[in-house]
């Protein structure tokens, strides 16, 4: 499976600006009459120029801290009101913060409905954009193409969704394109696979539903309906299957042999908390069944060895656990803390038990494993509840081994690890 370059994360900022009846009439005034001291006098006109737009930075600055310093006091007084409890106050706090997002929003909303979607193209719009420059190849850093498209939402030309998103401050809906521009003509058409000027291919794969063009010799994708996009693969029944209880599409070789979870692709990766549904990145399931991107937990295994979400172990930690009971043979506890035990959950086979009190590691009674968290710590002068009949002991050594059949059930749990990717890279929610 090919693994699509990552779009860089761009974060777009809008500057405060000023309307030009926001100006006050001192401020035209001024303006005015700088203007035509420098026509009479003969100073030089740039620095007069270079001098106003110092000052227009500076008012805007000023509009900054005064907006900041209004929702400093709003942000004070909700949080003194003893009329209001815990929740309403966070709620208000949220509402004044999130204020100048949401009227930008707003603003941006009110304005895309009134694009013109017919205006004609510039010399930037015309202009090709490549892949890979030097072998001239078409395209942008994230696909090869030979097309532009029209984002619907601003009547801008871009070559894929990704280019569109890094410089705006909004998304694009890849489904809403209607038109597109090929490269090699110039010409603007309904979105499709040829030409009808030149008669070209634009992209070897081309899907009308998300609007995605991909013209890479060595790339193969195909369409799911279910998942509502495309993704990276030779198809459904070839080497993937869509699952309806993950709503996911998977590796063939997982079918009737993996832990179905809900929903489990729509969730964010654990670790770096991107939305894993839609990501181009390539993305595989833990032995527990739990996912992940490929890329997340390759740097993830490096220092830890359990799932970041229900903290089960990621491989066959036997040999591992092996050395930790070396290790405490040869390490012993001080005195004082001999007669000391803790009460223990396993994330392994999560079952209950009590082992030796340790500063570090404590061993399940039950299948070996020290992947497990400490309840509750009992001193030596307190009795412990009963633990002969219902809970087993563990001495945290391999002095004390268990019955055969807990030891193949941890085991079994254990040694499923083999990781199997999915599609869930999606070869692209591109409208593009």
């Amino acid at each position: 499976m090919s693994t699509n370059e990552q779009p860089e994360v761009t974060i777009s900022t809008i500057p405060v600006t000023y309307n030009d009846d926001e100006r006050s009439e001192s401020d035209s005034e001024s303006f005015v009459s700088m203007s035509s001291a420098s026509s009479n006098s003969g100073i030089d006109e740039s620095a007069i120029q270079d001098d106003t737009e110092e000052k227009e930075e500076q008012m805007k600055l000023l509009k900054l801290q005064k907006e900041q310093q209004e929702m400093r006091k709003k942000i004070i007084s909700v949080q003194r009101d003893q009329t209001l409890s815990e929740s309403e106050k966070a709620k208000k706090i949220q509402e004044i913060m999130t204020f100048t997002y949401k009227t930008k929003k707003h603003i941006n909303t009110h304005l895309d409905k009134k694009v013109d979607l017919n205006s004609p193209l510039t010399e930037e719009d015309k202009a090709p954009t490549y892949n890979d420059e030097e072998n001239k190849i078409l395209g942008c850093k994230h696909y090869q193409r030979a097309v532009k498209f029209q984002a619907s939402c601003c009547g801008k030309w871009f070559t894929c969704r990704f280019c569109h998103d890094a410089v705006s401050d909004h998304e694009v809906d890849r489904k809403k394109t209607t038109k597109m521009m090929c490269m090699y003509c110039n010409t603007v058409q309904p979105a499709g696979q040829n030409c009808v000027n030149c008669e070209r291919c634009l992209a070897k794969y081309y899907c009308d539903k998300c609007k995605l063009w991909d013209n890479e010799p060595k790339k193969s994708i195909y369409h799911c309906d279910d998942c509502g996009i495309c993704r990276i693969g030779k198809g459904l029944g070839e080497d993937y299957f869509h699952c309806k209880k993950c709503n996911a599409c998977l590796a063939i070789s997982l079918k009737g042999n993996h832990k179905c979870i809900e929903r489990n692709l729509e969730s964010n990766c654990p670790i770096c908390g991107e939305y894993m549904f839609t990501s181009t990145s390539i993305v595989i399931f833990m032995p527990c069944g739990h996912c992940i991107h490929y890329k997340c937990h390759q740097e993830y295994i490096q220092t830890n060895y359990h799932c970041p979400t229900c903290f089960k172990s990621l491989a066959n930690m036997n040999e591992y656990f092996r050395r930790i009971d070396t290790m405490l043979q040869q390490h012993k506890m001080p005195p004082e803390y001999e007669n000391w035990t803790s009460y223990i959950l396993c994330n392994d086979c999560e079952k209950r038990s009590y082992a030796k009190y340790h500063f570090l590691y404590h061993k399940c009674a039950y299948c070996s494993s020290y992947n497990t968290k400490v309840l509750k710590t009992y001193e030596s002068s307190k009795s412990i509840p009963s633990i002969t009949e219902t809970i087993a002991l563990s001495t945290n050594t391999d002095e004390n081994e268990h019955t055969s059949e807990n030891i193949t059930e941890a085991s079994t749990s254990n040694n499923n690890n083999n990781q199997q990717n999915t599609t869930t890279n999606e070869a692209s929610t591109s409208s593009s």
